[in-house]
């Protein structure tokens, strides 16, 4: 899966003593990570390495382990100080990022140049040498970000079974987590629950049951390609989490995001929700893939959707080929800046969904034919596929939606 370009993969661990790991401990372990992950079987040490710092070149990749005397400045801890989500997860993150008396910085970089370190004179000389050197010097694709995201967490882990962390902050989705949520949310092989983090709204100003919920998904841009919108719904939180993280899921086996204009389900049927693609404001090369909840009877909200096909997938390579047979709406769904190119009308927010047109709209629509043809993914089998699979070890379905689910329950019901 293609995403927006993703400069760099950083890890900042919060400590309330230095107690630096011996480098060539780390140096070790960035050979054998980076041999296990295909960037490199042997790794340089680069110049600016001290007895703590160990900066490495690793198959064309910077691998930076900073080890600091002093805390981080507030100012990179003010979006994750200030949202909701970070109070649910860590209640007293303010005191702990005051408190703390050392860091250690992991940075996973692709290229050996910092494009982001060359000076304004520079610039000057070449912009599109720059901006081309910076394309080349970004991860963006799934494959490449994951494979970051793993070398960072790997080595995050090694230093804090020498320092614990008081926090972590893990960059890319800017969430500020206490070190048992860090080392639960990897466990299963899957670091969905630290790529994304909530941006909580709520129109009645404030957060409570039965109030309406919605969010913004900071991070999911690296995940699935394009940012993910939750419509406000009076659903709980968990849930909230629990439909994000399957609907990821869903994407990353068919390695495309599900269309515009489809729906996805649970095995039972029990709730329904619609997803649709549309432009996301302030940024011309990017979407928001916005979610509707169109029926979730156990909480009140009674809806139906038409023209949803079931279809059984028996294993992880059924399901890309499936998605392999949409390769248009996959095309359109992939596509950075399809919007102005779609020729139906993308619904405004608090529209109704495909599902619940009148039938005389249904009748007229002259995609009718094409739209019912498309609407073939059904989350019914793919959640059968996830629970048949749930057993197994291989790579596909070591994440499958069921373990994700899991986690976080007990991420949410037993945070600390």
């Amino acid at each position: 899966m293609d995403i927006p370009a993703l400069d760099r993969v950083e890890c900042a661990i919060l400590h309330d003593q230095f107690n630096p790991l011996d480098g060539g401990v780390i140096f070790e372990a960035v050979k054998e990570f980076s041999s296990h992950l295909g960037y490199a079987s042997e790794v340089q040490l680069i110049a600016s390495s001290t007895s703590k710092d160990i900066h490495v070149n690793a198959g064309g990749h910077r691998v930076l382990i900073s080890q600091n005397d002093e805390p981080l400045g507030l100012a990179g801890f003010r979006t994750a100080l200030t949202t909701p989500y970070t109070g649910l997860v860590l209640p007293n993150a303010q005191d702990i990022v005051r408190r703390h008396k050392a860091n250690t910085f992991v940075t996973i970089a692709k290229g050996m140049l910092d494009v982001q370190l060359f000076s304004e004179e520079l610039r000057k000389l070449g912009d599109e040498f720059v901006d081309s050197l910076a394309a080349e010097s970004s991860f963006d694709s799934l494959g490449e970000a994951d494979r970051a995201r793993f070398f960072c967490y790997w080595l995050s882990k090694l230093i804090i079974r020498n320092n614990p962390a008081s926090a972590v902050h893990w960059c890319v989705s800017d969430n500020l987590v206490p070190q048992s949520f860090f080392e639960s949310a990897g466990e299963a092989g899957d670091l969905a629950l630290l790529n994304i983090r909530p941006i909580l709204t709520s129109s009645a100003g404030r957060f409570g049951e039965d109030l309406p919920l919605g969010m913004i998904v900071s991070g999911s841009q690296w995940v699935i390609g394009k940012v993910i919108e939750f419509q406000e719904a009076r659903v709980p939180l968990p849930w909230m989490m629990e439909v994000v993280l399957g609907f990821i899921n869903l994407c990353q086996v068919r390695g495309s995001i599900l269309p515009h204009n489809n729906s996805f389900s649970d095995e039972s049927n029990a709730w329904a929700v619609a997803v649709y693609h549309e432009k996301l404001e302030g940024h011309d090369s990017w979407e928001k893939v916005r979610l509707v909840v169109v029926n979730a009877p156990q909480f009140g909200i009674h809806g139906e959707v038409t023209a949803q096909r079931s279809y059984t997938y028996k294993n992880a390579d059924d399901v890309r080929k499936r998605a392999e047979e949409e390769r248009t709406e996959v095309a359109a769904a992939n596509d950075p800046q399809p919007y102005d190119r779609r020729p139906e009308t993308v619904p405004e927010a608090g529209s109704s969904p495909s599902g619940m047109q009148t039938e005389a709209a249904v009748a007229n629509d002259p995609h009718r034919e094409i739209k019912i043809t498309q609407q073939k993914q059904d989350m019914n089998a793919l959640r059968d596929f996830a629970i048949r699979s749930s057993t197994s070890d291989t790579p596909a379905t070591k994440s499958a939606s069921r373990g994700l689910l899991s986690r976080a329950r007990g991420l949410f019901s037993n945070r600390r």
